[in-house]
C-alpha cells in the first residue's frame, strides 16, 4: 500500500515545517502552493516530495487539481496549519491495509492562541480527508469542499491537531478573499434579494449559534471573539451580495 499527502500552502512559513513533518513516513508528499511570498517554499523543500505552484481559485479546485499529481493507493487532504501526531499517523497505517471502507474522516482538535478548543461548534468538527483513489470521484463546492467517492466512510478514532493563524490581521485578510467567493457562489445561485433585515438576522442567527446554542461562552475571552468574528464573516457575504444584486 503506497500514501500520498497533499498539502495545499499559501504563506505558512509558521506552520509548514511542523505539518510535514508529522506526515514525513508518507510515501510521498505533495505540494501545491499558490505562490508563497514568505519562507514557506524554502521551508517545504526538504521535506517535500513533489511542489507545483498553481493559482488558487477555490480550494475544490486547488485539491481536484493535487489528486491528479498522486502516485499513492491511497490520499489524505492535510491543511499546512494542521499536525498528525504519532498516534495517528500509527492508527491511519495500521487500518488502511485491511480496510473494506473506501474514506475516512477524523475529528480535528482546533487550538486558538494556544487553547484547546471544545465549545463553539469546533468540536469534534469531523474532516472526511483520507480517501482510496481508486474510488475517489471528485471535490464540489466553492469554498465547503463537498467530496464524491463510491463506497462506505470510515471514522478514525485519533484526532489531527489544527493551529490556525486567528491574529485579526490574518483573519481580515482571509475574510476579505473567502467571503467574496462565498457572496459570488450565492448570486449565481439566485438568493433572494437581500435587505437590511436579512443581514441583521444573519449577523444574529450565526452568533447565537456559535456563543450560545454550541456554547461558545465556555471558552471564555476567546469563545466570544470568535463568535463575533463569524457574524462578521456573515455580514461581509451578504453585503456583496447585495452589491452583486445592485448590479
Amino acid at each position: 500500500m503506497k500514501l500520498s499527502v497533499i498539502v495545499l500552502t499559501k504563506d505558512n512559513q509558521d506552520t509548514v515545517k511542523a505539518c510535514l513533518t508529522s506526515v514525513a513516513q508518507a510515501d510521498e508528499i505533495i505540494i501545491v502552493d499558490d505562490f508563497s511570498t514568505d519562507q514557506t517554499l524554502k521551508l517545504a523543500k526538504p521535506l517535500a516530495t513533489k511542489i507545483f505552484s498553481l493559482k488558487i481559485t477555490t480550494f475544490p479546485h486547488q485539491r481536484q487539481w493535487a489528486v491528479k499529481k498522486i502516485t499513492g493507493d491511497w490520499f489524505m487532504f492535510l491543511d499546512a496549519d494542521e499536525q498528525l501526531p504519532p498516534r495517528g499517523w500509527q492508527e491511519l497505517t495500521k487500518i488502511l491495509p485491511a480496510t473494506t471502507h473506501s474514506a475516512f474522516r477524523f475529528k480535528r482538535q482546533n487550538f486558538f492562541y494556544g487553547q484547546k478548543i471544545r465549545h463553539g461548534g469546533y468540536w469534534p468538527d469531523y474532516q472526511t480527508r483520507i480517501f482510496k483513489t481508486a474510488d475517489f470521484k471528485g471535490v464540489q463546492g466553492v469554498t465547503h469542499e463537498k467530496y464524491v467517492f463510491t463506497g462506505t466512510l470510515g471514522t478514525l478514532s485519533e484526532p489531527v491537531l489544527h493551529h490556525p493563524d486567528r491574529s485579526v490581521q490574518r483573519s481580515l485578510y482571509k475574510t476579505m478573499i473567502w467571503t467574496q467567493k462565498e457572496a459570488e457562489a450565492l448570486f449565481k445561485a439566485h438568493h433572494p434579494p437581500v435587505t437590511w433585515w436579512r443581514i441583521v438576522k444573519v449577523m444574529l442567527s450565526e452568533f447565537c449559534y456559535r456563543y450560545f446554542k454550541k456554547q461558545g461562552f465556555k471558552e471564555g475571552y476567546i469563545g466570544f471573539t470568535d463568535s463575533l468574528t463569524q457574524a462578521i464573516n456573515k455580514f461581509f457575504i451578504y453585503q456583496q451580495l447585495w452589491e452583486l444584486q445592485q448590479s
